[in-house]
């Protein structure tokens, strides 16, 4: 990986993943770290101050902590921490929402860790190397450490590439939604869309000549019902906040049909020519602490299905959740694509033998790189720093999460409100025709509110009428006739009538 905005180079291996956090440059695996950072050019005492620090909160006051001098700096070295999450949460995407529960926690304290701290003085800073390592660490994931760090390069001033801070506005919360370096000569633009549901992310493109990195917000929604005489097959499509609609059922029934979803359908109606898929590669993780927190999400995942299959209630109904983060390289005569992609997908089948139903919804977010095969070459350093140097606003990441949890309980309101209406509807269809097919009606006295249940023949369009002293009701009186217009002389009172009787349906 080079980084031409930042101003390194690295070799990681897989698995692992680097990051600009606060107090550095990060590598990790989540297991093993790497952190490299500048600190203020200070005596031996007071460089390792903020070091001996850290080994504190890290260890619990459990750390016990060693100095010598190496070559052309200080090591320190410190024993009994434990697992360093202060750095690594950064990383960890939404397995962080795992990572934080108290039993993931628990397991994760049996973890014993060692730190290896080396201070190289320069001019006018140190430069701080860290590296926290499990204490059981194998040897081969020992060696891989060592390798990243001696492969670690930084680029001179000369041959990095200016850029410039580009805020990606919410115009709906009126805060940033994202931060990013934009290259010189690269146009930006970009907006938060919506991704299905009541959920929102933001989306943007870097363009320069025929070179792009876009991030791409896109949801899939499919149904169809399947009966002995055919279907109605649909899709809904939503592109960066895009709306339309696709003939047939368009979705991915598992992750290994995601690479010719969008390299023979998406990318292919957007370029107007199909894609050839050179690489796919799961981007998984290799440690075992990230291997353990991914099986942690995978049992939640799984929880929540079996109680989607619970809610639905009927046995022989089928329902499918997955997620999967792919690495896909393709090709189009001379242009290439290079595309990061995390998918997530949840499908219901619903057998019956009358009509069968399915339905699917699928999310996906990918970073793409696309242009000539000789210009990405020359602008892959510029824009993976684009990549590494673009973060989430927390505030509106918070501000965001709120507007969805309303949203979505409004959503619920508004559809428990139509299905109350639409039993009520069904009950008020059902008793009128009741009433109908055995010549009876329901009729009120708007002066006094007393409700009759009266006969009717259900061909007879006639008023039913009350005398104002006695009582007693008429029915069923010709509608514009003579006897109605004695009946209004008299002071009788036309009663208002319903078939069905129910509140507010008798006009």
């Amino acid at each position: 990986m080079v980084d031409l905005l930042h101003g390194f180079a690295v070799d990681l291996p897989e698995g692992w993943r680097v990051s600009l956090s606060p107090g550095g440059l990060l590598f990790t695996d989540l297991e093993s770290v790497v952190l490299v950072r500048g600190m203020p050019q200070k005596s031996p005492k007071e460089a390792v101050k903020p070091l001996l620090e850290e080994a504190k909160r890290i260890g619990g006051g459990q750390a016990t902590l060693h100095f010598r001098q190496a070559s052309g700096g200080l090591m320190l070295w410190a024993q009994g921490l434990a697992y360093p999450l202060v750095f690594t949460q950064g990383a960890m995407g939404d397995l962080v929402l795992f990572a934080l529960e108290p039993q993931v926690q628990a397991a994760l304290s049996g973890l014993r860790y060692e730190a290896i701290h080396l201070l190289l003085p320069g001019p006018k800073t140190l430069l701080a190397v860290s590296a926290y390592l499990p204490q059981d660490l194998p040897d081969g994931k020992r060696q891989e450490v060592r390798g990243l760090l001696r492969s670690l390069e930084f680029v001179a001033p000369k041959d990095r590439v200016p850029y410039r801070t580009e805020a990606l506005m919410d115009p709906l919360l009126g805060v940033p939604a994202a931060y990013l370096p934009v290259p010189q000569g690269y146009a930006f633009q970009g907006s938060v869309v919506a991704k299905g549901g009541t959920l929102r992310a933001p989306a943007f493109q870097l363009t320069k000549g025929g070179v792009v990195l876009r991030r791409d917000v896109i949801y899939l929604e499919a149904m169809a019902v399947a009966t002995p005489f055919g279907g109605n097959p649909s899709t809904i499509l939503l592109w960066n906040g895009q709306l339309g609609q696709v003939p047939g059922y368009l979705c991915a029934g598992s992750s290994g049909e995601v690479p010719a979803l969008l390299a023979q359908g998406l990318w292919a109606w957007e370029t107007g020519a199909p894609w050839q898929v050179s690489k796919v590669q799961p981007l998984r993780g290799t440690s075992r602490v990230a291997r353990y927190l991914e099986g942690v999400r995978w049992a939640w995942e799984q929880q929540m299905n079996q109680s989607m299959l619970m809610a639905m209630g009927r046995p022989g109904d089928q329902f499918q959740s997955w997620r999967e983060v792919l690495g896909l390289w393709a090709a189009q005569g001379g242009l290439r694509r290079q595309a990061t992609v995390e998918a997530r997908a949840r499908g219901f089948f619903l057998p019956s033998p009358a009509a069968s139903s399915a339905h699917c919804a699928l999310s996906l977010e990918a970073v793409l790189l696309h242009g000539p095969s000789e210009a990405l070459a020359r602008e892959t350093g510029a824009l993976s720093g684009v990549m590494l140097g673009f973060s989430m606003n927390p505030r509106w990441a918070a501000l965001e999460a709120e507007r969805s949890r309303q949203a979505s309980a409004e959503l619920t309101r508004m559809v428990l409100g139509m299905l109350k209406e639409g039993e009520e509807f069904n009950s008020w269809m059902s008793r009128s025709w009741a009433n109908l097919l055995s010549d009876q009606t329901y009729a009120r006295d708007p002066s006094t509110g007393e409700t009759f249940r009266l006969y009717k023949q259900s061909f007879d369009t006639g008023a039913f009428w009350r005398d104002p002293v006695f009582g007693g009701v008429l029915g069923t009186v010709e509608r514009g006739g003579k006897l109605e217009e004695l009946l209004g002389q008299a002071g009788w009172r036309r009663l208002e009538e319903s078939l069905s009787g129910l509140p507010g349906t008798w006009r």
